[in-house]
């Protein structure tokens, strides 16, 4: 019984390391290696996901904890595959003598048989297991299968697209694949992934506060004296290249007004509440329609085809400005024309202001055809004194309206007129820059969908007046000599 005990302890990954292990520190040589509380809910995510990516600030010590972690792995478990990625050589180079200090700083009554195969592998021959720890080149991993990978510093890979989908070829289903790193730039392969809600990977956020007091960072800040730099490192922060069309401080702000599925919101000012579900036909619901509320819906239609540009739709409380419900997916534009019926009844008819560009037209075929009954007219002309509407329906997104759309709806949103609940919206909104001829559009690889539906919901804004109408009363008006 005791033996099994023994044998039970050695299989913990957290007491092997933390008794048999030690580790390399800057000020202090060799020391035992203590798991701090980051690296300890670091193991509880790894141990229950196979997959997982870890956004981190620096210094926090992920790479020494997720070596640790497969090495034990490795050497308790046999026939298996691990390969750590370095993103350069350095990095590769620090990796692998990170084992060897695991390995000759383990009672040597514990160690496991090893053997030297090339300076990129060792193996442990008595339980048919392998560590490579390799450079992050064009065909990193190709021909292995690998049941435990790390991926460090995806952000600063070169080629990253093509590496990662071999190595994520190289795990098998049952395997363990990681991606740690620092945010560094946007757009780049890690920040896509960490967007992506739908991409079957856990995502987990380990900040400067998981390491350092107050007093700590402060001085850290006070030393780098680059406040982009810092956000970037410790803060977590996504930084973009080009120069983006809303403010990013302001962007992150608006964060927390994000709600998703399950999530529970009051509906006034009681304790009323409801939770955020999707219906049957994929309307996200943050909050259900109230009698007597005017709504509005904005509707940016795409062709319906999976891969391509989605068909959004966003509905907003009139009086509010606050989002009520929102749709983003691929459906055919005749589809879409039927859900927005449905949708828009549901929402006491609310005004209905579909995009006619392209695969628009069909759209708002539909919605006449089902004989929607409150369609946007859109604005004769943009440039003259007056507003004058014409008997054209839907909105038309031109070279003169894009930039009139975008800017009423970034004052709304820096002027807090509009609250916005879609995570997507919000992370739409960091991608969107100018480029070099001054036009605001979508970083490569993003889209801007949902954007434009909220944009060309509150141009349904202007035309819908949310107050009482007080009607004059034609008594104390005419005179009163008349027959009438």
């Amino acid at each position: 019984m005791n033996n099994e005990y023994k044998i039970e302890k050695l299989l913990d990954p957290k007491f092997y390391i933390e008794n048999f292990c030690k580790i390399k520190t800057k000020n202090k040589g060799l020391q035992k290696f203590i798991l701090n509380e980051a690296q300890k809910d670091l193991f509880n995510t790894v141990s229950s996901n196979n997959r997982a990516i870890i956004l981190k600030s620096r210094q926090i010590g992920f790479s020494s904890a997720m070596t640790a972690l497969y090495y034990h792995r490795t050497i308790t478990t046999p026939g298996i595959t691990t390969a750590l990625i370095g993103y350069n050589s350095d990095m590769t180079a620090e990796l692998l003598d990170k084992i060897k200090t695991f390995y000759k700083t383990t009672p040597e009554a514990l160690r496991p048989t090893i053997q030297y195969n090339s300076k990129y592998e060792i193996s442990f021959p008595r339980v048919d297991s392998k560590i490579l720890v390799l450079p992050s080149t064009e065909n990193v991993g190709r021909g292995y299968t690998l049941n435990n990978c790390l991926c460090t510093e995806l952000s600063a890979w070169e080629k990253a697209d093509e590496k990662l989908m071999v190595l994520e070829a190289s795990v098998p289903i049952d395997g363990s694949l990681v991606i740690e790193s620092t945010p560094r730039g946007v757009g780049n392969l890690y920040h896509r992934m960490w967007m992506d809600d739908n991409n079957g990977y856990i995502k987990k956020m380990y900040g400067w506060w998981w390491e350092y007091t107050q007093e700590e960072i402060d001085l850290i800040k006070k030393r780098m004296n680059n406040p982009r730099m810092f956000a970037q490192e410790y803060g977590l922060k996504f930084l973009s290249s080009g120069r983006p069309v809303f403010d990013a401080a302001l962007v992150e702000d608006h964060r927390k007004n994000i709600l998703n599925v399950g999530d529970y919101v009051i509906m006034d000012d009681s304790t009323n509440s409801q939770q955020v579900y999707i219906d049957k036909n994929g309307l996200r619901v943050y909050k259900k329609p109230i009698d007597h509320n005017l709504y509005v819906v904005g509707a940016d239609v795409a062709e319906g085809i999976d891969g391509g540009d989605y068909s959004v739709a966003t509905i907003w409380d009139r009086s509010s400005g606050e989002e009520v419900a929102m749709y983003r997916g691929h459906c055919s534009a005749d589809v879409f024309g039927e859900l927005l019926n449905q949708w828009g009844r549901l929402y006491n008819n609310a005004l209905m202001v579909p995009e006619v560009n392209n695969h628009g037209l069909t759209t708002v075929t539909i919605l006449k055809q089902l004989a929607y009954p409150s369609l946007y007219f859109r604005q004769s002309k943009i440039e003259t004194m007056g507003i004058k509407y014409s008997d054209k329906l839907g909105w038309r997104t031109t070279k003169v309206t894009r930039p009139l759309m975008l800017d009423d709806f970034y004052q709304a949103f820096r002027e807090g007129s509009i609250t916005i609940h879609s995570k997507e919206i919000i992370d739409e909104m960091t991608v969107f820059v100018y480029d070099r001829y001054n036009n605001a559009v979508p970083m490569e690889g993003f889209y801007d969908d949902c954007i434009f539906s909220s944009a060309i919901a509150l141009q349904g804004f202007k035309i819908l007046y949310d107050k009482k109408l007080e009607q004059i009363n034609y008594n104390n008006i005419l005179p009163s000599g008349y027959a009438y």
